[in-house]
């Protein structure tokens, strides 16, 4: 909806007054805390759909860049690789669940020594840590 209301004629400072006030109140206002996912070095901007690792960046094909934020997103808690399938690939993937271990696999190379961050809990699946 509007905010103000102007109507004819109008002055332009009038105008750019009223604009400037507009942005110091959307400012103030925005005490939105910063949307990224971090754990340890790795840090996950999904505004930007960018992957860093100690302040380097990091490029992921898409499922895999969606696999780290299924796990950065519930960082610490073990989800299963058929929890990891519907985040990721949806419902209606039919094919194997090995398919996540591979992917993992990509996953930890990319992210180089930060890879380990990623733990396979044996019966469970896999989780990530700070």
């Amino acid at each position: 909806g509007a905010d103000e209301y102007m109507v004819k004629p109008f002055s332009l400072k009038v105008l750019y007054a009223k604009c400037l006030a507009l942005l110091a109140r959307s400012k103030s206002g925005d005490t939105e805390k910063d949307p990224c996912l971090c754990s340890g070095q790795i840090k996950l901007d999904p505004m930007r759909m960018e992957v860093t690792a100690d302040g380097e960046e990091v490029l992921l094909a898409p499922k895999e860049y969606l696999l780290l934020k299924a796990l950065m997103e519930n960082r610490e808690r073990v989800l299963g690789r058929e929890r990891l399938l519907d985040l990721v690939w949806g419902v209606d993937f039919e094919g194997s669940d090995r398919v996540v271990d591979s992917h993992i696999k990509k996953l930890r190379k990319k992210l180089g020594s930060f890879g380990g961050s990623i733990k396979t809990v044996i019966g469970g699946g896999y989780k990530i840590t700070s």
